[in-house]
């Protein structure tokens, strides 16, 4: 009985030291150039690497995949995220952060669904990760 007691109170307190650490973006430097933001891109130059100036005219709910930096913070689960061709405003919930912390130096891989055309282009993130 006191080993289940002791098992169910060490439970509890590593929940909330696990909870103290959400992950997201941390305001801070400012990102590198455009010209800057490589990541050592695998295979040809023809595999299709998705950028913002490619997928502006995508069609709704696409499957793409960016590479770049998140450089600010709208609001709530609003970001700018840039890569070489542009910048674009993508939709990160906290759960697809997983705990990481990012910040405008950190080079990131996207992956989402396209909504919207043109300039009102968004990417709605399902995944992320270091390149």
């Amino acid at each position: 009985m006191k080993k289940v007691t002791l098992l169910a109170l060490s439970a509890l307190l590593s929940f909330s030291a696990l909870a103290a650490d959400e992950g997201g973006f941390k305001a801070g430097e400012a990102p590198p150039p455009p010209a800057k933001q490589d990541a050592g891109y695998k295979g040809s130059e023809d595999t299709g690497q998705s950028t913002i100036a490619g997928i502006r005219d995508s069609r709704e709910n696409a499957w793409v995949t960016l590479e770049g930096n998140i450089i600010k913070k709208e609001s709530g689960d609003r970001y700018q995220f840039r890569d070489k061709t542009g910048t674009i405003i993508i939709m990160a919930p906290k759960a697809v952060f997983d705990g990481k912390e990012y910040d405008a130096q950190d080079l990131v891989r996207l992956s989402g669904n396209v909504s919207g055309k043109g300039d009102n282009t968004m990417l709605h993130v399902k995944r992320m990760e270091e390149p």
